[in-house]
């Protein structure tokens, strides 16, 4: 299977870098619509994952974040590393497609991300 990457709210000249660095790698890209934020990440990733049935209730969110499936870590490094070298700007919240985040909502993993993001950039300073 092809690493994929899940883009949110990078409908913009970020997207596009993106989009173009991932065709020049093999890596297919792939914008996740706002309407499936309350849908587990499986549902969004995973084909034949099954939906949410729970009605949404939590506004979706307006910042970056980035998914990636079937990367190795060495991948999701050099990928990044091809990003830092393309001048396209950081994105800060990103994860890793994993067993326990394919059951959460994207809503709840921007959360996780937030805090973990907080947590990092104040223990740097």
């Amino acid at each position: 299977m092809k690493p994929t990457l899940y883009m949110y709210n990078l409908h913009n000249e970020k997207g596009r870098q993106l989009e173009l660095l991932c065709v020049s790698q093999g890596i297919l890209c792939k914008h996740v619509d706002a309407a499936l934020y309350n849908q587990p990440i499986g549902y969004v990733t995973i084909e034949g994952f099954p939906a949410s049935d729970t009605p949404a209730g939590d506004e979706p969110f307006e910042d970056e974040m980035l998914i990636f499936k079937e990367f190795t870590q060495e991948q999701i490094g050099t990928f990044l590393s091809q990003c830092r070298q393309a001048n396209i700007p950081p994105t800060p919240l990103k994860a890793g497609l994993t067993p326990t985040n394919i059951h959460w909502t994207s809503i709840q993993l921007h959360k996780e991300l937030q805090e973990e993001h907080r947590a990092f950039t104040e223990q740097k300073a």
